[in-house]
């Protein structure tokens, strides 16, 4: 469900103010020093609500769903700080652009995560390369991976959702640092949202898919590739009352 916004206060004795530009001279992609002092701070918190909106609602959004979102992280931005500043384009670019970011986030925490955690290894020897995509097949039938104990079938698989992978690549992106999204933003977290999972383990997958050829060759995490992977996921036939535990233990375990 969408961020409600929340309670202003003294709104009323705030006006709506432009924000406002002070350099013109770019006219490539916007940056925030375009903007005065003040609009940064809120850009900052905006972005932020926006990556949450992300994770709670489609990490692959259409693009009027990104103009949407921004425009409500915007709003909640400003809500956050009691002070009431217009967006203009350049703002809503700013913060859509995060999109692909958080793509990237998860990404790059899982590629050493699982190359680790499942024992892929980087060499110029066939037999090596041969194990590699030999557990690249193990691994991805029947989702293996997300299972702790792996058997040899998807009846001796057991200990679902628990592969420690999935919580490590959680912990590098969300709950690191006291400064990271999923502590200083905790009210949009807790539960941990569903959709962020489901992101996580089609991180995993695109991942584990790096190492399907003889040398392991890096993939982009893009909607083009993965958004359909990630619909899957998420609308997949995951066992509910063990998947809502496992998202109410995660912030417990990594905050």
């Amino acid at each position: 469900m969408l961020i409600k916004s929340e309670p202003v206060v003294n709104q009323n004795s705030s006006p709506e103010v432009k924000a406002v530009v002070i350099n013109n001279v770019n006219k490539g992609w916007p940056k925030a020093a375009d903007y005065k002092l003040d609009v940064h701070t809120i850009l900052e918190t905006a972005i932020e609500i926006y990556c949450a909106i992300l994770l709670m609602e489609n990490p692959f959004p259409t693009s009027i769903q990104e103009v949407e979102w921004a425009k409500k992280a915007w709003t909640l931005a400003g809500h956050h700080h009691n002070t009431k500043l217009t967006h203009d384009g350049g703002i809503l670019k700013l913060i859509t652009a995060r999109s692909m970011h958080i793509h990237g986030q998860f990404k790059s925490k899982a590629h050493p995560i699982v190359a680790t955690t499942f024992g892929f290894e980087t060499s110029a020897e066939k037999g090596v390369q041969m194990r590699n995509r030999l557990l690249v097949s193990e691994l991805k039938q029947d989702s293996a991976f997300i299972f702790c104990v792996h058997g040899s079938s998807i009846d001796e698989h057991t200990s679902l959702y628990t592969n420690p992978a999935i919580q490590q690549i959680i912990n590098e992106v969300l709950f690191k640092n006291k400064s990271d999204d999923a502590i200083k933003w905790g009210k949009y977290y807790n539960p941990f949202p569903q959709v962020a999972f489901a992101l996580t383990l089609t991180a995993i997958e695109c991942a584990i898919d790096e190492w399907t050829l003889d040398s392991h060759e890096m993939i982009s995490f893009k909607e083009d590739d993965y958004s359909g992977v990630f619909n899957s996921t998420y609308a997949g036939d995951m066992p509910i009352s063990t998947l809502l535990q496992y998202l109410s233990d995660i912030v417990g375990t990594s905050s």
